[in-house]
């Protein structure tokens, strides 16, 4: 018998039952996470799930009939990783380029005359509906601000935009801010935060359609009843969307330069003062975040500033002003 075997045959005689307990103990916690791992895999999803939008409801529904596909000309739709999602282009092709993004509840029909008339001025506009809303899929993710920022960004590739102006309404507003603050190149030099909210520091999810004319709360509720997507969307984002919790992007904006010239952002903030939804105070704070940025105030202007008759007009005069 060599030293070797001499060594193994002396452990083996000397280990008692302890030691052969603690060894295998050992053992089992270096295969446990391997073992877990195995166990906790799962099957990658790709690409990810959607609920089906207003595009595959009959064209003779009441809320086609109401927001019709052809809303506004030029429409289409673009591929994106999220899922499907509706664009028009209005105005001339040489046209300033400006967003337009609505807000939580109602989808692109908010812009029916404003859009139209900033491109009759010489603007060239692309107007969408945000994922889970109107005429685009509703990706079964958190709706926070990150998938609407993506959204936008993406949508600007797809359609060859370089850059552009921002309008953004109600919580397209925080959007329009996150987007800005996290790709400032994208921005072509000036926004506009019209009855907008991302500051409030608690939303009531009733609030969001407490101004709106009878025809867009029609809307909302013919959307809850025939497109699942949209409940949960709308859900998520009053939890986890830019509704609130946006003071990271607003602070952010001031002394922000913006676009491939690395301008300084020049900010508008339209508001109405009988605001029940997102009131004045939240436009004034805006205002108050972004050095040297105008507020135009709508006297007696509700939350829908960009739809009541009356209202819209003069908001479309005033951005048409700020963009030129």
């Amino acid at each position: 018998m060599d030293c070797g075997e001499r060594h193994r045959a002396t452990v083996s005689r000397s280990a008692g039952p302890a030691f052969l307990i603690m060894t295998r103990f050992v053992l089992i916690l270096q295969l446990l996470p391997l073992t877990s791992y195995s166990y906790t895999m799962r099957e990658p999803v790709f690409p990810i799930p959607v609920d089906n939008s207003m595009e595959t409801l009959p064209e003779a529904s009441s809320l086609r009939q109401i927001y019709p596909e052809d809303m506004f000309p030029n429409g289409s739709y673009a591929q994106l990783p999220h899922g499907r999602v509706r664009y028009w282009l209005l105005g001339p092709e040489d046209g300033t380029r400006v967003v337009l993004i609505h807000g939580i509840s109602t989808p692109s029909i908010v812009w029916k005359a404003i859009a139209p008339y900033l491109a009759a001025h010489g603007l060239r506009v692309l107007v969408y509906d945000l994922y889970g809303k109107g005429y685009s899929q509703a990706p079964k993710v958190k709706y926070d601000a990150t998938l609407f920022i993506t959204q936008l960004a993406l949508l600007l590739q797809y359609i060859g935009w370089d850059n552009a102006h921002i309008v953004g309404f109600s919580m397209g507003g925080a959007i329009a801010a996150g987007f800005a603050a996290m790709l400032p190149q994208l921005v072509a030099g000036k926004i506009v935060f019209m009855s907008s909210a991302g500051l409030m520091e608690r939303v009531v999810p009733k609030s969001a359609t407490r101004s709106l004319i009878p025809q867009y709360q029609e809307i909302r509720e013919l959307q809850e009843q025939w497109l699942t997507g949209y409940r949960t969307s709308l859900q998520s984002c009053f939890e986890d969307g830019p509704v609130r919790g946006m003071s990271y992007a607003f602070n952010k904006l001031a002394g922000l330069h913006v676009g491939p010239e690395k301008k300084p952002l020049q900010a508008l903030v339209i508001h109405g003062t009988a605001d029940a939804t997102v009131p004045y105070s939240e436009g004034l704070k805006i205002s108050e975040k972004i050095p040297g940025a105008q507020l135009i105030t709508i006297e007696g202007g509700e939350h829908n500033i960009n739809m009541k008759d009356g209202d819209w007009q003069k908001v479309s005069e005033t951005i048409v002003k700020f963009i030129h």
